[in-house]
């Protein structure tokens, strides 16, 4: 595929040859979408509740509330960010159908989550810090469960199929 150019906000982004960042980001917001929904539904599959946007939104916004809204927004900008990345990094060099390649590619912020991420949250989050939220540690070992890292994984995977077999489905086109 030839380069791409489009035009964001009167600024001109070459994509490079083979890679479309409009269709990685549309990629990484329907990913986001289905990971989200199931982290809201996991207490109704044995899977500790993963309020994400809370999470987030309360490392800014003291009241759980008011932080849903900026968390959710941070959530879905990551969810784009991560698209990106595969996109970018490892799309091309992976083996295998593009829902495949994304499920592959998930483990990566999988694993940058539950060892570098979750437990950093001890140290930066102002409501961890305060003892008002728990501490997710190592793995989710916070969590208390199993299924807290298997819920965690299992969401990322589905957010990697999801993104390889949107992304893969439109660059065929």
């Amino acid at each position: 595929m030839a380069e791409r150019t489009h035009s964001i906000a009167g600024q001109s982004i070459s994509t490079g040859a083979g890679v479309d960042a409009i269709r990685a980001a549309l990629a990484g917001v329907v990913g986001t979408v289905a990971f989200t929904v199931l982290a809201y539904l996991g207490p109704v599959m044995g899977i500790p509740k993963m309020d994400i946007a809370t999470m987030l939104g309360t490392m800014f916004v003291a009241d759980p509330a008011a932080a849903f809204v900026p968390g959710m927004i941070m959530h879905f900008m990551i969810g784009v960010v991560l698209a990106l990345g595969y996109v970018y990094l490892f799309e091309r060099w992976l083996p295998g159908e593009g829902w495949l390649k994304g499920a592959v590619y998930s483990l990566v912020p999988w694993l940058m989550a539950m060892v570098v991420v979750m437990p950093m949250m001890a140290l930066v989050h102002p409501m961890v810090r305060s003892g008002m939220m728990p501490a997710p540690g190592f793995f989710l070992a916070g969590m208390g469960t199993i299924m807290a890292p298997l819920g965690s994984l299992i969401a990322h995977i589905v957010y990697g199929v999801v993104v390889g077999a949107v992304y893969g489905r439109t660059q065929a086109k």
